[in-house]
């Protein structure tokens, strides 16, 4: 089986850590204010801090737009599912919106749609480092706009970086994220006058919250090597996308030529036949998976109405066939090559 989920930490990741377990900086320390800082310089920020998980970083998020108690809260119907259960646990009730199919992502259209059945703000996931076309559009509909930025931080659209389309991002430093420091999430400030309306929130934050020093180490690192790991994932990604289009039943994610996205990821949207093609990829020892199995979608499923499913209908549709094949930077040559063949070849 060709491990694409897993890569192994590497010497210098371990070295790092290790410095860290010796050195006893173990709990939020001076490497924390490093990542900080490195985060900062990274997106051009204001602020930053970083937190133990995505849950906690959104909750914040939530709580400095300063917004009325069991609001709603309008997020893409393919954003990860940690997203509803986090905004619930937060006193806040969930929007599901509609997305495009050759994005992924909301629109202004859809996201206005939710506005007007009573969301008070917007979360803009960015799939496989999609960020919307209209995003500009999206943040002037008059409600407060976090990003999650969890597997686009770094790509741009136009002249602007992802994270700084609007006031507040959330970026995850999850294991399976662009950036990873094995869990963890920034909040991110890309404006002055947010960041120091923040202040007070920041102040009661507990050091419970704040990511450690021996995670911070990891991400460090990480972020040090994005720009290398992601000129290797976007060569991979060509190579799949090739073989795609060769095979012509299938599709993936068309690429804007003013776009610079993040390749955090491959997808293949399956024109029919989803078990089959997964089937085919197991028998040649090719790892993946449903690609949105774990999005807001998949837990409301089984319980929504007919017109519901309708209002969402190609957010199911992307939900129901699209695999993910990730791009490991770490690849051998051989086992890019091999993957490539198998997906012109697929049923």
């Amino acid at each position: 089986m060709i491990q694409l989920f897993s890569p192994t930490i590497r010497r210098k990741e371990m070295d790092s850590v290790l410095t860290c377990m010796v050195d006893e900086k173990i709990g939020p320390g001076d490497i924390n204010a490093r990542f900080v800082s490195e985060i900062k310089n990274f997106l051009n920020l204001e602020g930053a801090i970083v937190f133990r998980n995505t849950s906690i970083a959104l909750s914040r998020a939530l709580k400095a737009l300063l917004l009325p108690e069991k609001s709603a809260i309008v997020i893409s119907a393919l954003a990860p599912k940690w997203q509803k259960i986090a905004i619930e646990e937060a006193g806040f009730s969930v929007i599901l919106a509609e997305v495009d199919e050759s994005t992924f992502c909301i629109t202004a259209q859809t996201a206005a749609a939710a506005i007007e059945q009573g969301g008070r703000a917007i979360i803009i996931s960015q799939p496989f480092g999609q960020i919307p076309e209209d995003i500009a559009q999206i943040t002037e509909l008059g409600v407060p706009i976090i990003e999650d930025i969890s597997e686009s931080a770094g790509g741009s659209l136009g002249e602007k970086k992802s994270g700084t389309f609007a006031e507040i991002a959330v970026w995850g430093l999850e294991a399976t994220d662009i950036v990873t420091a094995g869990g963890g999430a920034a909040l991110c400030f890309s404006q002055k006058s947010a960041w120091e309306a923040f202040a007070p929130i920041f102040r009661k934050i507990v050091s419970s919250d704040i990511l450690p020093d021996l995670n911070c180490a990891l991400g460090l690192v990480s972020l040090k090597e994005w720009r290398k790991n992601e000129e290797i994932r976007r060569t991979i990604a060509s190579v799949f996308r090739s073989s795609v289009l060769q095979s012509r039943r299938h599709k993936t994610l068309p690429r804007g030529a003013d776009c610079d996205f993040t390749a955090s990821g491959f997808p293949l949207v399956v024109s029919d036949g989803v078990k089959d093609v997964l089937s085919f990829l197991e028998r040649k020892e090719i790892e993946s998976k449903m690609a949105f199995q774990d999005s807001a979608i998949s837990l409301i499923s089984d319980e929504i109405s007919e017109s519901e499913r309708e209002n969402l209908k190609t957010a199911f549709s992307l939900f129901s066939r699209t695999v993910q094949i990730p791009l490991y930077p770490r690849l051998k040559s051989s086992h890019i090559q091999t993957i490539s063949k198998v997906l012109a070849a697929l049923p």
